[in-house]
């Protein structure tokens, strides 16, 4: 072969080879065209809760405001955190302390057609360019409010240990915190998810919940016939002392119940407990009947009992007795627990 010939040859291999990468080349280009495009991030706005500008963040200002109110002023609040005081006093005045919080507004909602003072108040903050009540709540390192005797309080907050004394009634609900509330005579509907609920020297209809907390109630009275104490927790345990109401309901999903009090003419009083005992402390001279139901624990009575009927079951035992004439009805439940009554400690 001439040499001419030869490089024609090597000629046209290079060329073909060249031709070969660029094809290569384009199809791969191709081929990442044809691939889609990565998603654009979607960009959603805040949340109101944890992390929100303006939601929890304090403005780290301490203030105080005062209105004249009627006697029986309603008072309305929220309060997203802080240690929270609320008392009554003989003034026709609220006075509201925010230490190291946010700043806030009384704002007057409705005032008396009789003595034109102010009878509905609301406190809480204003966002800028807006009026009237908001979403946000009152927020602190402390939160101290001074409010008429007469008040009826509504308050909801988040993170808050709440002290309230010395008011008319309360309606109080609690996401986080104890909750105690004390000489609070018109009636009491306390809730808290986390935490205990204490009630001490008060009066009225009266219900208290807690998610995991105890409930404690000492010293309280019913505003009225028929008026019924109503304490419930899933966590924790219910001890019920010196209580008069006629109508009581206990239920705890996972603790022990103790009543140390009197079972009073015509009462209806129901313990209930799957998971915990059921004790009593009442008067030797007391007068009721007991439907006692419990199933893997045991049955003791300090005080005499008259037995009606008694029932054995592989699952329950049911036992009905008297004590005296039987003249409250007592229901007594539980399933892994024992019931136990004793004689109440003289004084």
């Amino acid at each position: 072969m001439s040499r001419n010939l030869k490089d024609f040859f090597c000629l046209l291999l290079v060329l073909c080879l060249t031709g070969a990468m660029a094809v290569a080349a384009f199809g791969q280009d191709k081929e990442k065209e044809k691939l889609p495009k990565p998603p654009k991030a979607k960009i959603y706005p805040p949340v109101p809760g944890e992390g929100t500008p303006g939601f929890f963040d304090n403005d780290g200002v301490t203030s105080e405001k005062s209105m004249v109110v009627d006697a029986n002023v309603a008072i309305k609040l929220c309060v997203s955190h802080g240690d929270l005081k609320i008392n009554g006093w003989r003034r026709d005045e609220v006075r509201v302390f925010v230490k190291d919080g946010r700043k806030f507004r009384l704002k007057a909602l409705e005032k008396s057609a009789e003595t034109g003072k102010v009878n509905w108040l609301w406190i809480g903050n204003v966002v800028e360019g807006r009026t009237g009540p908001v979403s946000e709540c009152l927020a602190g390192d402390s939160i101290e409010i001074d409010a008429p005797l007469g008040t009826n309080l509504d308050l909801y907050g988040r993170a808050a240990r709440t002290s309230i004394d010395s008011v008319k009634k309360a309606k109080v609900k609690i996401l986080e915190g104890v909750i105690t509330l004390r000489n609070i005579p018109g009636g009491i509907n306390a809730y808290t998810s986390q935490g205990d609920v204490i009630v001490e020297n008060s009066g009225g209809a009266i219900a208290l919940e807690s998610t995991t907390g105890n409930i404690v109630a000492v010293e309280v009275t019913p505003g009225q016939i028929g008026d019924l104490l109503k304490a419930k927790t899933s966590g924790g345990s219910i001890s019920l002392q010196k209580v008069e109401h006629r109508q009581i309901e206990a239920n705890s999903t996972s603790g022990s119940i103790l009543f140390d009090g009197k079972f009073l003419t015509g009462g209806i009083y129901n313990f209930r407990t799957p998971n915990g005992s059921i004790k009593l402390a009442i008067p030797a001279t007391s007068s009721c009947t007991l439907n006692a139901k419990y199933g893997f624990g045991k049955f003791n009575s300090d005080i005499p009992l008259k037995i009606i009927t008694e029932n054995v079951t592989p699952l329950a035992k049911v036992v009905v007795a008297t004590i005296g004439s039987g003249s409250a009805a007592v229901t007594l439940e539980t399933t892994r627990g024992s019931i136990e009554i004793k004689k109440q400690a003289t004084p």
